[in-house]
Formats: C-alpha cells, structure tokens, sequence
C-alpha cells in the first residue's frame, strides 16, 4: 500500500508540472468520462459512455456527448470493436483579423471500427489500436456578423462528412491490482495527411471488479490550419462500472 501511495504521488505531481509548463498560446482544457459497460458473454461486451470537455483554461464548455459500442474479443490477443457517438459541440468562428464572427452550438454524428492487438510480457502490457472514424456534421443556419459594418446576417454551412484514420500505441504495467499505470501515443491522419498527435500519461484505478477510474494528463499538437482545436494539454478523469 505504501508504494501505491507513492506511486500516485508522483503521478499528481508530473500532471500538475505539466499542465503548469503549457505554452502561452497552448491551450488547457478538462475531459470527464462516465461509462457503464455489460458483459453479455465471455467475448461480447456492451458499453454505454457519456463525455464532457471544456476549453479556454476551463472557462468555456467544448462539446458534450453521449454514444453506444460493442466489442468483441476474436481471439486472446484481438478485439474488434464498433460505435456510434452523438456530439453536441460548442462552435465559434473567427474571420482573418481574428475577431469572432459567429458563436453557435451544432450537431456531429460518429461511428466508429477499430481493431485492437495486445500482447503482454510479465505485468507489462503492450497494445496497438487501428481506428478508422467517421463523422458527419448536418448542415446548420447560424447568426454571423459582418465586420465591415456590424451587421448580423444568416450564414449556412453546409453538412460534410470526414474521414480519419487513427492509429494508438500504448504501454500499460501492472503495479498492483489497484494501480495500472500506462503511457501512449496516437495519431490523426486524413486525407491532407497527418492532423493530430496526442500523448497521454496516465493510470488506472481499478478499485474492484466493478468500480474503475482512470486519470490522465494529455497533450494535444495540431498539424492542420484548419482545425478549430489548436495545441491542448488536457488533465482527463474518468470512472467505468461493469456488471
């Protein structure tokens, strides 16, 4: 219990060095996650999960979300699993001199096929994810002003569909049957090339067979001038139940 208890020490204190040495133009953010998964045979699992992020330095709600999967386990190194995710994303959109000309909430639908191959080595655990998601944003009217006089008009985007290929690397180690501390890494990559890299540190807590939380830090870096999120570092708490 003592090397636990050090262990989680340590743990909070390279999170909250971390988040303090963020860039200045870096943002930083809070991801929570509540999911309730169902064993409904040896190899078939149903999970029920709900999300919620902020940005802004935690002052701005980002998106919230709720969805539905299904894993199963093909053999004892491969899973393969499938889900559908609702978004409801907090949007704003700024014009070239970096004034915000529209702030509205909008709609995504995800779905989700991934397949995933671990192998284990003593208490230590290696695995690779390959995810390929798709996300379908409805096409939305919204309120914008016009800079050039203050004028607010209607403005309509367009529904669009996207396409992304994400492939996670992660290392997880059995220290006790309480803490499972781990470390991976993951990218984005669409059609223009690689969008995103995330790194994340963090451990599970597996207090019983039915009561798990999970606590991370993750950094964000982007790579497309498009994309809305910019360069995060993320402190994510999480907490499963499974019957």
């Amino acid at each position: 219990m003592e090397r636990s208890v050090k262990f989680a020490l340590v743990l909070t204190a390279l999170l909250l060095t971390s988040v303090g040495m963020r860039a200045e133009d870096d943002d930083f953010g809070i991801w929570t996650e509540l999911n309730v998964e169902k064993k409904l045979t040896n190899r078939l699992d149903l999970d029920l999960f709900g999300e919620n992020r902020s940005r802004n330095s935690h002052e701005t709600v980002d998106r919230w979300s709720v969805g539905l999967g299904a894993s199963y386990k093909v053999t004892n190194w491969l899973k393969a699993s499938a889900d559908y995710t609702y978004l409801y994303d907090h949007n704003e959109k700024w014009n070239d001199k970096q004034t915000k000309v529209a702030n509205f909430w909008g709609t995504r639908h995800r779905f989700n096929v991934a397949l995933t191959g671990s192998v284990d080595f003593g208490n230590l655990s290696v695995s690779l994810r390959e995810r390929w998601q798709y996300t379908y944003r409805p096409q939305k009217t919204v309120e914008r002003t016009k800079v050039s006089n203050g004028k607010v008009e209607e403005k309509t985007y367009n529904g669009k569909g996207k396409n992304v290929w994400r492939n996670r690397l992660q290392l997880k180690y059995k220290v006790s049957s309480l803490w499972r501390p781990y470390i991976n890494g993951e990218t984005f990559v669409a059609g223009s090339g690689m969008e995103k890299l995330r790194l994340a540190a963090g451990t599970e807590i597996r207090v019983s067979k039915k009561h798990s939380f999970d606590v991370k830090y993750l950094f964000q870096k982007v790579y497309d001038e498009d994309d809305d999120e910019g360069n995060r570092h993320i402190l994510g708490i999480g907490y499963t139940f499974k019957f």
